[in-house]
């Protein structure tokens, strides 16, 4: 597992993460050994755990991002936990999209909540993040501590965020600066009206005035068809919000030159 791969599972544990690149993994995420939160008999598929443990098994789904999902309805919509699980689960959709989905996480009680483990490689030790100091209100998921420090700060969800380039659409979806590497992950969902390769692997961000960031490595898919969409992540280590990221692309054949902006803000 490459260093990048591991700030990647690790966010996600996000890995999300929330930082990451491209690693090879021994089993599929389906298929890990141990415990799985979601198995029949365990707490929270019996419907005994608490909100803040059905939110974290959520959390936990990182090759499943339709079942991280699933766990915004126990969040409260505008809060910290909700952002987080969304970027999370942007994440772990990029890496889906692209083909190579992120391992799921095995799930640990703790002193003061949980923690997440991603399947490693062999004979070395899994980064693990911990959650703690869940906040309840009406029963919904508000805040979290992660490896003990506030992600609030550092979440951005989209609120409008898009830029279109020869019928390329570009939409912000998330970014956020990982408490646990300070990598900044920026999601964004691509959508093409025609047949389009885009260049994530060369995709740069900086902020105004700042020197420009090539990233260090992007999940989603290259080739889109007509009418066709992906999720997209990109890792820029030791950055922050607040700055643009720069795509760019070819129609079929080079026909035209795709070039989208996005604001990575609030």
């Amino acid at each position: 597992m490459t260093p990048s791969r591991l700030a990647a599972a690790a966010a996600l544990v996000l890995l999300v993460s929330t930082g990451c690149a491209v690693g090879q993994r021994t089993s599929a995420p389906t298929d890990l050994p141990g415990p799985s939160p979601w198995t029949p008999g365990s707490r929270v598929a019996a419907g005994e755990g608490s909100p803040e443990e059905a939110y974290v098994a959520a959390l936990a789904r990182a090759g499943e991002p339709e079942r991280m999902r699933r766990g915004l309805a126990l969040t409260a919509e505008g809060s910290d936990a909700h952002a987080y699980l969304v970027h999370q689960a942007a994440v772990a959709q990029a890496w889906v999209d692209e083909g190579d989905p992120a391992p799921n996480a095995d799930m640990n009680d703790t002193a003061n909540g949980y923690e997440l483990c991603p399947a490693g490689e062999p004979g070395a030790e899994p980064p693990c993040v911990s959650y703690s100091d869940l906040t309840v209100e009406d029963g919904l998921v508000t805040g979290l501590l992660v490896d003990g420090r506030d992600p609030g700060p550092s979440l951005v969800v989209a609120d409008g965020e898009d830029d279109e380039s020869e019928g390329v659409r570009a939409d912000l979806v998330s970014a956020y600066q990982s408490v646990v590497d300070k990598t900044l992950v920026v999601t964004v969902e691509f959508s093409a009206k025609e047949r389009v390769s885009l260049d994530l692997l060369q995709a740069s961000y900086a902020k105004r005035g700042g020197r420009e960031r090539r990233t260090q490595s992007a999940a989603g898919r290259l080739e889109l068809d007509a009418g066709a969409t992906t999720h997209a992540a990109f890792f820029f280590p030791a950055a922050v919000p607040g700055g643009t990221l720069r795509v760019n692309g070819c129609l079929e054949e080079c026909s035209a030159q795709v070039e989208i902006a996005l604001p990575v803000e609030r």
